[in-house]
């Protein structure tokens, strides 16, 4: 995967630290005042809709009332004594029926005063929602009709006579009441609307049964007149309730008030039919799937008796919340929408502002980050550069940054590591120089010891065996390679450029492992038998890749190391060579001398100048094992306390060739 630069990384860190939960906390913030208009204006819409529903009820119940009080009144009760009619249709005055049609007949003989100045004053106080209010005899027979008609003063005209059949519907439960109350029929279809009619009973304490009704007043209520009414009533109340919240002051000091045009719509549907019985716009009269298809949805939840809310779409394209209630036991629905649009523009156009704003503020600060950015990766890149030269060998690059922070810091930190680097250089070459010399004299002088040790081993042997002619031929066997070794340790000392250009060089080759260790044992191990059982494991043959001078050094180093580890106290000493895997021999060296603990394998053991010897140096076995390693092999170390101790060198059997992998055993 690509790298990214400086600039990409700020853009993403700004785009997922700032911008994301910027505009995460838009919109939600945009949500949370949406939820919160919605939450008003379904309450708004639920608590118009409840209030309408208790005011109409409240209007019938008063109509109720009012037509109770009116059946009561001794003046209708004797109109309605003196006008039953006889079983030949006569009426009991014997008057013939009339028609009240102008002032010289305002007065009708057949309806009193009385009668005339109380049904007149109630259907003049209700004229709006009213079509007709009508009195009936026992018989169902019409005794006198109000009418919506009036006369141009205003007066009431009461009809007496030529009533047209089936012009007058009332409740016939009305003559098996046993007491005054008001009967609703069905809302009923008619020319002019929906109709309710409320009948109530006319009791005569004076008649043979005075609980039976004598005659009945029937009043048909123009029920979408009576919602028009309370509709009209709550939106001027509205209207008013607003004028006083937004009245300010104008720039004149003059007062002014600021109306906002009432928002709700009201419809009322029957339940029966679907028909609706008021629409604040107009569309009544109308079956509702009809007159508003987009409503249909709203309108068959209340139909189906539902009470809630509801969203629709209005044909303005405006979205409108409807809240639904059913108005007493009419069998009548009425709902009250709220516009949903208009409440939650101003949460919209808040949200377009606040979002433009925060646009244009994350634009900015992305247009300074990549500013800052472009002029720190410019000052980064001549670091970079510098840096570049200088890892290259070139000490003397300076780097240049005008500009102050970080860079610049960088840039002197460079500086100051080029200038340090400098004086360090030219100190590790003379050091280097200086160690090298002590390196190879140390090691030089660790051999000389060795040998020294082996000669100084075979003289005390001598004492006691030059008498023996087999232990004279070994000796002066041993005296010769002793003598050889010498030669060759000196002749690295007299040619130290030499010596020191080519330590680690090896001049391996194929040679036979077997015969350099049993002449390192007759050298240095076989003359101190019986103090030490000696015991050597070896092959007939076993060929390696290696030095032989270099190898024959490591092993004598490890033999020695073994028996001074017994001491004088005795022990025995193993021995062992074989094969490992295909491409690697051993040769280890096994002692029963005190050990070593863990700790100090760990941290001191192949550490120069680190040893557990009263004598020494401590360069033997860090000698060891860069010479082992130097041919491609290793030195293993496995001791134990009270125990003993067991080096094991693994040397390459073969050469390898370049690249290629070795199998390790």
């Amino acid at each position: 995967m690509p790298s990214l630069n400086l600039r990409t990384k700020l853009l993403l860190v700004f785009v997922a630290l700032a911008l994301l939960p910027l505009a995460a906390i838009v919109v939600v913030g945009y949500r949370s005042s949406v939820g919160a208009v919605e939450g008003l204006v379904r309450a708004e819409a639920e608590e118009r809709a409840s209030h309408a529903a208790r005011r109409i009820g409240r209007a019938l119940d008063a109509q109720d009332a009012r037509l109770l009080e009116l059946s009561g009144t001794n003046s209708l009760r004797e109109y309605v004594r003196q006008n039953q009619v006889s079983s030949g249709g006569v009426s009991a005055t014997g008057g013939a029926a009339a028609t009240n049609n102008g002032p010289a007949s305002d007065k009708s003989p057949d309806v009193p005063d009385a009668v005339r100045e109380q049904f007149g004053a109630y259907f003049k106080n209700n004229r709006d929602i009213l079509e007709a209010v009508t009195c009936l005899d026992f018989t169902g027979r019409p005794l006198f009709r109000v009418k919506r008609e009036t006369s141009a003063g205003g007066d009431v005209n009461f009809q007496t006579a030529n009533f047209n059949n089936g012009e007058v519907r009332y409740d016939a439960r009305v003559w098996g009441l046993q007491n005054a109350q008001a009967l609703r029929s069905p809302v009923a279809e008619e020319s002019y609307g929906a109709a309710l009619r409320i009948t109530v009973p006319v009791v005569d304490d004076k008649a043979a049964d005075p609980t039976r009704p004598v005659a009945a007043v029937v009043a048909e209520v123009r029920l979408g007149d009576v919602i028009k009414r309370d509709d009209e009533a709550n939106a001027s109340e509205a209207a008013s309730v607003a004028r006083d919240k937004t009245t300010a002051t104008d720039a004149r000091g003059q007062t002014a008030a600021a109306t906002r045009p009432d928002r709700t719509v009201v419809v009322a549907l029957d339940n029966a039919s679907g028909t609706v019985v008021y629409h604040t716009n107009g569309a009544a009269n109308r079956v509702a799937s009809d007159a508003m298809p987009y409503f249909a949805g709203v309108a068959a939840r209340m139909r189906s008796g539902a009470e809630g809310s509801d969203f629709y779409d209005a044909p303005d394209g405006d979205r409108r919340l409807a809240a639904f209630r059913q108005v007493g036991p009419l069998n009548l629905s009425l709902a009250a929408s709220e516009d949903y649009t208009a409440a939650v523009a101003p949460a919209r156009r808040d949200f377009i502002i606040i979002s433009a704003v925060a646009l244009v503020a994350c634009v900015a600060a992305v247009a300074l980050l990549l500013i800052i950015a472009r002029q720190e990766s410019l000052a980064v890149g001549r670091v970079a550069r510098g840096a570049s030269a200088i890892a290259a060998g070139n000490l003397e690059q300076r780097i240049s940054v005008s500009a102050s922070g970080e860079a610049r810091d960088l840039a002197d930190s460079f500086n100051a590591m080029s200038d340090r680097l400098r004086e360090l250089i030219a100190r590790e070459a003379e050091t280097r120089q200086f160690e090298s010399f002590l390196r190879i004299s140390a090691m030089v002088s660790h051999d000389l010891k060795n040998a020294i040790a082996g000669l100084s081993m075979l003289v005390s042997n001598m004492e006691k065996q030059f008498h023996r002619e087999e232990f004279r031929a070994d000796a002066i066997e041993s005296l010769r390679d002793a003598t050889e070794k010498l030669k060759r340790t000196v002749a690295r000392l007299s040619e130290p450029a030499k010596t020191l250009s080519g330590e680690f060089r090896l001049n391996a080759r194929p040679t036979d492992l077997v015969p350099l260790v049993r002449r390192v044992l007759a050298t240095n191990a076989e003359p101190s038998r019986p103090l030490y059982d000696i015991e050597a494991n070896l092959p007939d043959q076993l060929v390696a890749t290696f030095e032989p001078e270099r190898i024959e050094n490591v092993v004598e180093n490890l033999v020695i190391n073994a028996l001074e580890a017994m001491g004088a106290k005795g022990g025995r000493l193993t021995v062992e060579a074989g094969q490992l895997g295909d491409d690697y021999v051993f040769v280890s060296v096994a002692d029963t001398g005190a050990g070593m603990s863990d700790e100090f394998m760990k941290t001191r053991l192949f550490r120069p100048f680190s040893t557990t010897k009263n004598k020494g140096i401590g360069l033997g076995l860090f000698t060891c094992r860069e010479i082992v390693e130097a041919h491609g092999g290793r030195l293993e170390v496995e001791s134990e306390v009270g125990v003993g101790t067991r080096f094991r060198a693994v040397l390459p059997s073969r050469l390898f060739k370049s690249g290629e992998r070795r199998a390790q055993p």
